[in-house]
């Protein structure tokens, strides 16, 4: 109720008070419109004695309600007038910006106090910068409406948040954000942790690799070397186990390997063209000797055929550990591996077993790290559990998915369907030649710290009779390549004195500068990662031999990187 206003004079003849009750209707609302309605239209406003001073302690009271509201308000407040000034501030905003505190007045402008606070230092993001630093504060001040933040000089973050009032007027916030930026730094911080450590565990998987690798190569090499010759039939037996838990041990490397590689998202897919139907009948082909030594038959069902885009060495490394797991765990019966249209699009692999299978319930869990179907399953057969679970990564990473279905003694089925483009066959290649029997004299230097891997190559190479020089490190293998020239180069990565890759870099200098031929090099180490290949790459390898190598293997790699070498020089003479 407004009083002490205590009627109207209406501008006609009647000449009477008309109570200004009446018109209120006891609703202060209904007061005021009718109030200015009767201004509006001329009518003279008659006050009782005492009604200025009534209305100013109306006028005190609201505002005293108002800064109480304000003040009780966690988050600082101000309120600036259409020029920049200060009309009104709460306790809290003096107490953020306690060092500017004594320059908050009713009627300055909040830029010369900023421009003082830069002058003092206050602001630690403008020191050095200052003119920008108020243009671009002024800036947001005289256009509010995007938040933005402040570090003060006593450490503390402030939020600003600036609207425009009615008037032209600015009405501000300021929220201490300190704790939340603190937060989100050791959130980082430990995010980052993370990383270093997810880093640490790739780096101590890609040595420890390269530690295993080094001596699986001389297990593997020697006892394919000893292979090629005379063994009687016990003997070879023997061997052929040897080689058989040292290609497993091969093999759960290569697992741990890629499921770092997956893990930390590194693992890239590739596209080209392949004949999907021929490298499953490439893969059933591998472990048909496996099967049929178990009287387990393995059969291949092509019930389409094509040629598709896709990662035919993703591709075949799923289907090999599907064809692997049911090799091992058939012990009677069949296999079946199947190739198709899927009816939703693109293709289906499927590999069903008449093995031990599995329940309902642990047909997703196989799926799962370090999973198998029961605890007893993986003490008799063996295996880390993460082939199947790196078999749906990379499935995924295809586009593709995989399932599994069984039921306990009745053996399991599991699909892998890939959205395949078919595309058309690619012409077959023109027949490679035989290689020759006989092999040109070979004068071959050998760089390698490994004692046993040394001997294992000279061995694999006496079988063509080359002439093997052997170098313990890259600085030893840089000076006998100066001192004397070789037909190719082989060149280890991790060696003490000079590594593979410096060496590398030194041959090719050594070359451009005295004008010598490139002499073709290959690269054998146990650092296989696509990192790697490029690294040796991009320092004048013309090869990578990942180890554990084969005499075959390692033979058919020189041989094919001599022809190109012959071919290289002339296109260049």
């Amino acid at each position: 109720m407004v009083k002490g206003l205590s009627g109207f004079v209406a501008p006609d003849k009647s000449g009477f008070l008309h109570n200004g009750v009446g018109i209120m209707g006891g609703n202060v609302k209904n007061f005021w419109r009718g109030f200015t309605q009767r201004v509006r239209a001329g009518w003279t406003i008659i006050f009782s004695p005492g009604a200025l001073d009534e209305a100013r302690e109306h006028a005190r009271w609201a505002e005293r309600r108002l800064r109480e509201a304000i003040e009780a308000l966690p988050e600082g407040i101000v309120f600036l007038d259409a020029e920049g000034r200060y009309v009104m501030w709460n306790a809290r905003y003096a107490e953020i910006y306690a060092r500017s505190a004594d320059l908050f007045r009713e009627g300055v402008k909040l830029e010369d106090t900023l421009r003082i606070g830069v002058a003092r230092g206050d602001y630690p993001q403008a020191i050095g910068r200052e003119e920008e630093w108020l243009s671009e504060r002024l800036a947001l001040l005289k256009n509010p409406g995007v938040r933005h933040q402040q570090r003060l000089a006593n450490g503390r973050w402030i939020m600003i948040e600036e609207r425009l009032t009615h008037d032209g007027g600015v009405i501000g916030l300021r929220v201490d954000i300190t704790e939340l930026k603190a937060q989100a730094q050791a959130l980082e911080e430990a995010l980052e942790e993370a990383k270093a450590a997810n880093r640490a565990k790739s780096d101590f998987l890609a040595n420890m690799s390269h530690e295993i690798r080094t001596p699986l190569n001389g297990v593997i090499g020697l006892a394919d070397v000893l292979a090629r010759t005379r063994l009687d039939a016990d003997q070879r037996d023997l061997l052929k186990t040897l080689t058989a838990s040292a290609g497993d041990l091969n093999n759960l490397l290569s697992d741990l390997l890629d499921f770092s590689k997956l893990d930390a998202g590194k693992v890239a897919i590739e596209s080209t063209r392949f004949d999907l139907a021929a490298l499953a009948s490439d893969c059933t082909a591998l472990f048909r000797p496996q099967a049929a030594a178990k009287g387990v038959e393995l059969n291949l069902d092509v019930q389409a055929s094509g040629w598709v885009m896709g990662d035919p060495a993703r591709i075949k490394q799923i289907l090999t550990n599907l064809l692997s797991n049911a090799v091992k765990f058939t012990s009677a019966g069949r296999i079946d591996c199947a190739v198709a249209r899927h009816y939703a699009g693109g293709w289906s692999l499927t590999v069903t077993d008449t093995g031990v299978g599995f329940s309902e319930a642990d047909a997703e869990r196989l799926f799962g790290r370090f999973e198998q179907a029961d605890a007893s399953t993986t003490r008799q057969f063996g295996g880390t559990g993460l082939g199947l679970s790196i078999c749906r990564q990379l499935a995924g990473l295809m586009g593709g998915t995989i399932t599994a279905a069984g039921k306990p003694g009745e053996g399991a089925t599991f699909t892998v369907v890939l959205p395949l483009a078919t595309v058309e066959a690619q012409a077959a290649p023109a027949p490679e030649p035989q290689a020759p029997e006989e092999y040109p004299p070979l004068r071959v230097l050998l760089v390698d710290d490994n004692a046993t891997n040394r001997k294992v190559v000279e061995l694999m190479l006496s079988q063509i009779g080359a002439q093997t020089t052997a170098c313990e490190n890259g600085q030893e293998g840089v000076t006998a390549f100066n001192r004397e020239a070789f037909d190719i180069i082989l060149m280890d990565l991790q060696m003490p004195v000079m590594d593979g890759l410096s060496a590398t870099r030194a041959i090719r200098e050594i070359e451009r500068v005295a004008g010598r031929a490139r002499t073709p090099l290959v690269v054998l180490s146990a650092n296989i990662s696509p990192e790697d290949k490029k690294a040796t790459a991009e320092a004048g390898a013309d090869s990578h031999l990942g180890k554990p190598i084969r005499a075959d293997e390692l033979i058919n790699t020189l041989m094919a990187v001599l022809d190109t070498g012959d071919e290289d020089s002339q296109v260049a003479a």
